[in-house]
């Protein structure tokens, strides 16, 4: 592996009254960029003018894979010619914007003998494409800072950073072009969640975005996916391919809505009622039912009473058996209640309330069950996907609008890679740009001169 050495040199200049720690930090800092581009530019000019040198040399074992080109006269064929000679360099400097600030360096051509075909090998050593303007990392801290705060805030950000500028529409095309990484699943996802949210699009109409999670044994959340202006049957059909050859769900949290309870909430062996938004959504029928809120309180208060019941603490297997017992005569007491609830409604004519609570009644203590049979403890509201959706919400919000649903769609699966698969969106990017140990830097010699 071809090696070289880079002196670098530095004078230091501090006070008669000394500097303290701050000023110290601050002086390391204003070179750091400087050295960082100019160090860049060394390697590469230093690798350039070493690979000319091979390719242009008589040891025809120092070219062996190297110098592969197009035939001149005929484009469509490789050239076996092995003999080159050095050729000038390019009148303009090549500049490529990066994380470490603007790199400009020299491109020196060298030409065929057999077929005369000229061309400048650091290029495809780089690997830098035609007309390309920045570096690979520089795209990833755009990206980064786009979804973390916004299209407008994300390139200025990056900017004072880094000292290069990016415009907003080179933003949204790196954005666009993404290919997001898929989290895979440590293992099985007993239970899944679900939930929806509405967005302003471009043109002023509302769009729907919907997200779907599952949570392993552990507690660790996986996103299964996040849409825009798809319905919940196409979802179930997307999610219904996911599960090919994996274990179906044990539960499904959802919080009632009717095209996610028949679409998503089938896939899963059982279906739990979120507690949250069983509470919260009965102020809103009983209102639709013209009660005022001083009397939609204690139904209220009632409700939250009857689907109060929480799993003992402790491990499953250690509960007792009479404690299990009694755990199952308080569901049946508060299923009856319930009932007596829905009847009540009935009676003094709140239909939407009663219907409401009907709709609701076979999917109140599933998650109960399931812990009695399994010993699986699945949270009573989607309290967690609730979370996940806020922070969605700042971002597709409070931070932008006038979104399309592609748009909308990547930001959110970005979001949730980058929370939830650090790991993968990390390797995701190594491979996007080709990073494998091919450069490395070591000091060799570090000391204050004499």
């Amino acid at each position: 592996m071809p090696e070289t050495t880079i002196v670098i040199t530095f004078r230091v200049k501090v006070s008669e009254g000394g500097a303290n720690v701050n000023e110290i930090l601050q002086a390391v800092r204003g070179v750091l960029q400087e050295l960082g581009v100019r160090l860049v530019v060394a390697i590469i000019e230093w690798m350039q003018e070493e690979y000319r040198d091979r390719l242009c040399g008589r040891d025809r074992a120092a070219k062996k894979g190297l110098g592969g080109h197009g035939d001149k006269k005929h484009p469509r064929r490789k050239c076996g010619g092995r003999e080159f000679v050095k050729e000038g360099y390019r009148a303009e400097l090549r500049g490529l914007n990066t994380e470490l600030g603007r790199v400009e360096f020299r491109v020196g051509y060298v030409s065929c003998v057999e077929c005369g075909k000229k061309w400048a090998p650091i290029l495809g050593l780089l690997k830098l494409k035609p007309r390309q303007g920045h570096s690979g990392e520089l795209e990833r801290i755009v990206v980064e800072a786009v979804n973390r705060t916004s299209f407008a805030r994300g390139p200025v950000e990056v900017e004072g950073l880094t000292g290069v500028p990016s415009s907003r529409s080179s933003s949204h095309r790196w954005v666009a072009a993404l290919e997001v990484p898929e989290v895979k699943p440590p293992g099985e996802l007993p239970l899944w969640m679900a939930d929806g949210t509405g967005f302003k699009r471009a043109g002023g109409e509302r769009g729907e975005l919907r997200v779907a999670i599952g949570v392993t044994t552990s507690g660790q959340v996986v996103p299964l996916g996040t849409w825009a202006g798809v319905e919940w049957k196409q979802i179930g059909r997307e999610l219904r391919r996911w599960l090919k050859g994996r274990s179906r769900p044990s539960l499904a949290l959802a919080d009632g809505e009717t095209g996610l309870a028949n679409h998503l909430a089938r896939l899963a062996d059982r279906t739990q009622r979120s507690r949250w938004h069983l509470l919260r959504d009965l102020r809103s029928r009983l209102w639709h039912d013209d009660l005022k809120k001083k009397d939609i309180g204690p139904y209220w208060e009632q409700l939250s009473r009857i689907v109060g019941i929480e799993i003992p603490a402790g491990e499953w297997e250690k509960i007792l058996p009479l404690e299990k017992t009694a755990l199952r005569k308080r569901v049946e007491e508060a299923r009856k209640k319930f009932q007596e609830m829905i009847d009540d409604f009935a009676q003094r004519g709140y239909e939407k309330g009663a219907e409401y609570l009907r709709n609701a009644q076979d999917h109140l203590f599933t998650r109960i069950a399931l812990w009695l049979e399994t010993g699986i403890i699945a949270p009573s509201s989607t309290g967690l996907l609730e979370e996940i959706m806020r922070e969605i919400g700042r971002r597709v919000k409070k931070l932008g609008w006038n979104w399309k649903d592609q748009g909308i769609t990547q930001q959110s699966k970005m979001i949730l890679v980058r929370r939830y698969g650090l790991d993968q969106w990390n390797e995701f990017w190594k491979r996007r740009l080709d990073l494998q140990n091919r450069c490395t830097l070591q000091i060799t010699h570090f000391a204050r001169a004499a």
